[in-house]
C-alpha cells in the first residue's frame, strides 16, 4: 500500500525518472558496468543482467495519454523505424563499401539497429521482437524486473533493477563515428563549433516527458 498523500511524491518520482530533452535532465549516476550498458546498443560483449521484457510490456503503461503517450512518440520516432532502414538501398550502399553483404543481418550494422543484439534468448521475453528498431530498453535497461509501477516509482530501487538513466554516453555508444551515416558537423555548438553528436540537441528530438502533475495513483493501486 501507498501511504495517503504520498501521491504528489510518486508523481515527480516518476517524471524525475521519464523526463528526457527538458531543460532540467536527469543524468545517470555511477553504474556498474553491467548494469548501466545491460541492453544498450553496440554493448553486446557486456554481461547482460536484467531480462528484457518487451515493448509491449512497456506500452502498457506508456501508450496512455495521461502520463505522455511515450510509447506513441517512440512509435513516430526514426529509432522505431531503425532495423527497416537496413534494407534501404542507401544502407545497401553504405554496407557494400563496408564489405557487408547484407546490412539487417550483420553486426556491423544490426548491433545498434535492433535491441538486445547478441543477448542469449534466455534473456528476452518469449514476445520480444528483436527487429523492432531501437526500442525502448535499447536507451532505458532491460526492463522485466523494473517496469512495474511499484518499482518505476521509487527511482534508487528501478536503477538497481537494471534502470538506465540518461546522458550522453548511452547515447554515443551508437551515435558516433563508426556510423556511415556520421556527419562531424551536423550540430552547431554555442560557441560555433561544430560536433558530429551533441546530446543536450539531439535528445530535444525524442523528448518524451510525464506531463507536470500526474497522478500514478489516479487509476488505482499500485500493484
Amino acid at each position: 500500500m501507498i501511504p495517503e498523500g504520498s501521491s504528489i511524491r510518486l508523481g515527480r518520482a516518476i517524471r524525475g525518472l521519464l523526463t528526457i530533452g527538458s531543460s532540467v535532465v536527469v543524468l545517470a549516476p555511477a553504474l556498474p558496468a553491467t548494469s548501466a550498458a545491460d541492453g544498450i546498443p553496440g554493448a553486446s560483449s557486456v554481461p547482460v543482467v536484467h531480462k528484457f521484457a518487451g515493448n509491449h510490456k512497456c506500452k502498457t503503461c506508456h501508450e496512455k495519454e495521461p502520463i505522455g503517450n511515450q510509447y506513441g512518440v517512440w512509435l513516430d520516432s526514426t529509432h522505431a523505424k531503425a532495423f527497416g532502414t537496413l534494407a534501404t538501398d542507401k544502407a545497401k550502399k553504405w554496407g557494400a563499401e563496408a564489405g557487408v553483404d547484407d546490412p539487417q543481418a550483420d553486426e556491423k550494422c544490426v548491433k545498434c539497429h535492433s535491441t538486445a543484439y547478441g543477448v542469449p534468448d534466455k534473456m528476452v521475453s518469449r514476445k520480444f521482437d528483436r527487429t523492432a528498431g531501437v526500442q525502448c530498453e535499447a536507451c532505458h535497461g532491460a526492463g522485466k524486473d523494473f517496469r512495474k509501477k511499484k518499482v518505476m516509482i521509487d527511482r534508487d530501487l528501478a536503477v538497481s533493477k537494471g534502470l538506465v538513466l540518461q546522458n550522453a554516453e548511452v547515447c554515443t555508444r551508437c551515435h558516433n563515428d563508426e556510423s556511415p551515416a556520421w556527419d562531424p558537423g551536423r550540430y552547431s555548438l554555442p560557441g560555433g563549433g561544430k560536433a558530429g553528436f551533441d546530446y543536450d540537441q539531439a535528445v530535444k528530438k525524442i523528448v518524451h516527458p510525464v506531463p507536470e502533475g500526474y497522478d500514478p495513483l489516479a487509476d488505482g493501486e499500485v500493484d
